[in-house]
């Protein structure tokens, strides 16, 4: 078995801007992807008309806050794949301007 790792492209619906630029734009996108966090306190203090009818975190303003692409072969791990990306994005969207790049948490 190969030992290189294969690479994966993200489909044409995540954000083509550099994550971590530092431009305004990016900042903006960062208040943008954090405003909901520092407006309510809890998901019950948010009112259903505020609720965004899409959000996606591979896109927000022109940026992803997902992590890379991963396959895990044949080894059964979908869920907790799934929870490790998941726990990467919102690393990503909380410390945003504080790292250019955050390091994966599994390989």
């Amino acid at each position: 078995m190969s030992k290189d790792k294969k690479t994966y492209a993200k489909s044409k619906l995540s954000g083509q801007k550099k994550f971590g630029e530092d431009t305004q734009e990016f900042r903006d996108s960062v208040e943008h992807a954090q405003s909901f966090g520092k407006k309510y306190q809890s998901i019950e203090d948010m009112p259903d008309s505020m609720v965004p009818e899409k959000w996606d975190f591979r896109n927000i303003k022109g940026y992803d806050y997902t992590g890379e692409l991963r396959d895990q072969g044949a080894c059964g791990s979908c869920f907790t794949m799934g929870f490790v990306q998941t726990i990467e994005a919102r690393m990503k969207l909380k410390y945003a301007q504080q790292a250019k790049k955050l390091e994966p948490i599994s390989p």
